[in-house]
């Protein structure tokens, strides 16, 4: 089965279109070229990967097409139904056999021997019935996120789609339209305990986007099923692709559609406790409310409606003006927002910027400002590009030349260099930019962008100086200029050298942080910067002990708060 496998791969050629990528999924059950290019991200926005993976909806569009060719024949009912089953568990080989693929050729055969013994077919017997083999079989199954996905979805699909057709189609949607709705709203809310701790995002398009791309991967499927294998005959080998890539382009024309739609998905900090109130919220409803009516539904989406985008609203618009370095561990992101600007100032080491951001309700970001090319300032600007909306990456006059490949050529990304002197705003903040005096290639934390952070509005003022990694050589050289601010963002983690007594007494910072991770083998915060601090009269806060530090200006100076106490 693995050679014809790559025979029909070889033909479809995966690697050369996302077209013929999207037809190797469909197909094949091989979607590694699809995830590879920029089409396979889109499938993740719109929440619809699902249709890729080879499970129960993929078995019976294949069952059917086969069991419309056996009817065909005057084979008995036994044979045919006994031909089916086989047919299907070699495909269900032939795509790898993943536990989805695996657990629905085992419940069509369930199915298939209680029809052939008269008996009345039981969906969740079958599940749990096939659920039992695979536990018996390989107990470790059962901790395999694909096999807690299929069962879930399915168990939700089986105990509660017919509910929410009902309930849907009370508010008014035609019948065919709340059978793919409820399909997609049951299996999407079963499975968030399981993919919103992997994964921190949801898609609110997913609904719409499942009933309109759905039908077009069924149509894929079933056409792909009769014309692949023809493309291994060398007569056919160009035609019999000509439908299914016509299809298939429909389909990515459809994800595009939907993916460019503002708010698309929605990043979900991973440890929300909704992952679990949701699902056992809308169990406790259908026990309580077995029969619902259309307008106290239609009141209680509204009110939900309302619940979550108020907040949404207020975060991207209305942000109060503050500063917050945020915990990710030995590296630096600190956020900078005031009203609807966003900015953040270097990106951590990796992917846990990203859930800082998010438990800081952030949605968007406008600039970002890396101080150097330290991996613990850029490594996470990856995650930031791919799951947020960047507008400009801004980084020292010269330094765009040493850019991990990674980071550049970003569509819609504007690259910008500063120098010492320009400013940048960020709502009503303004970023001056106090280092490096010269050009620099950004490798070394001597290259690193010093900002003087200040904002004076309405009677509330702050000035706060953000240094990178540079140290006490790099910052004697600027901070005559600074002057007195209220908080200064210790350079280099808070080593031995970012800061000594005379330094201090010419920015006499009232606050000093130090972002750092707990258990580092470089011993950030270093005694000798604690105790600089303490010697200078100002308070000490550091993220491993506080979490995300957060200021914010007032008439008095400045208010601080912390995620941890």
């Amino acid at each position: 089965m693995p050679w014809l496998r790559n025979e029909v791969l070889a033909a479809i050629a995966p690697e050369t279109d996302p077209a013929r990528s999207l037809i190797a999924g469909v197909v094949c059950g091989r979607s590694s070229e699809l995830r590879a290019q920029p089409a396979g991200d889109l499938f993740s926005v719109t929440g619809t990967a699902h249709l890729i993976a080879v499970s129960g909806s993929h078995l019976a569009i294949v069952g059917f097409v086969i069991e419309s060719a056996l009817q065909k024949t005057r084979l008995s009912r036994g044979l045919q139904r006994g031909l089916l089953v086989l047919a299907l568990a070699a495909y269900a080989v032939f795509t790898g056999a993943s536990p989805s693929a695996v657990r629905a050729c085992c419940m069509v055969a369930v199915t298939v021997v209680v029809n052939g013994a008269g008996r009345r077919r039981h969906g969740l017997s079958a599940l749990f019935l096939t659920m039992t083999i695979f536990m018996l079989l390989r107990p470790t199954v059962l901790f395999e996120m694909g096999f807690q996905l299929s069962c879930a979805s399915v168990f939700a699909i089986l105990c509660f789609c017919p509910y929410a057709t009902y309930a849907l189609g009370e508010l008014g949607v035609p019948s065919g339209v709340a059978s793919i709705l409820s399909v997609t709203l049951c299996s999407q809310l079963a499975t968030l305990p399981v993919t919103i701790p992997a994964f921190g995002m949801f898609s609110l398009i997913a609904p719409l986007a499942n009933a309109v791309i759905g039908p077009v991967i069924s149509v894929l499927l079933a056409s792909s099923v009769v014309l692949v294998p023809c493309s291994l005959v060398p007569l056919l080998r160009h035609g019999a692709l000509v439908v299914p890539m016509a299809i298939a382009r429909c389909a990515l024309f459809f994800e595009q559609l939907f993916a460019a739609v503002p708010g698309a998905s929605v990043s979900v900090p991973p440890d929300t406790p909704l992952v679990y109130v949701v699902p056992f919220s809308l169990v406790v409803l259908l026990v309580l409310w077995p029969r619902p009516s259309a307008r106290p539904m239609a009141v209680g989406l509204l009110c939900l409606m309302l619940a979550a985008g108020v907040p949404y609203v207020y975060w991207d618009r209305c942000a109060p003006p503050s500063v917050t370095v945020l915990d990710v561990g030995q590296a630096d992101a600190i956020l900078v927002r005031q009203g609807g600007a966003v900015a953040l100032v270097d990106c951590g080491l990796d992917a846990r910027v990203v859930s800082a951001l998010v438990r800081n309700n952030v949605h968007h970001i406008d600039a970002v400002f890396v101080t150097h090319w330290d991996e613990d300032h850029w490594g996470g600007l990856p995650d930031v590009l791919d799951r947020f909306s960047v507008g400009t990456i801004a980084v020292a006059a010269d330094a765009l030349g040493s850019a991990p490949a990674e980071v550049l050529n970003r569509p819609s990304v504007t690259y910008r260099q500063v120098a010492r002197g320009d400013t940048v705003d960020i709502g009503a903040f303004r970023a001056r930019v106090m280092w490096p005096f010269d050009t620099v290639d950004g490798e070394g934390n001597e290259d690193s962008l010093a900002l003087l952070l200040s904002y004076a509005q309405e009677g509330k003022s702050l000035r706060m100086l953000l240094t990178g990694d540079a140290e006490l050589d790099q910052e004697c050289e600027f901070v005559q200029e600074v002057g007195d601010i209220d908080v200064l963002k210790l350079g280099h983690h808070g080593s031995k050298d970012s800061v000594d007594t005379d330094l201090l007494e010419t920015l006499k910072p009232e606050l000093s942080i130090a972002s750092a991770g707990e258990g580092n083998r470089y011993g950030h915060p270093s005694d000798a910067c604690i105790d600089a601090v303490s010697d200078a009269g100002g308070a000490f806060a550091c993220t491993i002990e506080r979490g995300d530090i957060t200021v914010s200006p007032t008439a008095a100076g400045f208010a601080m708060r912390c995620q941890r106490p």
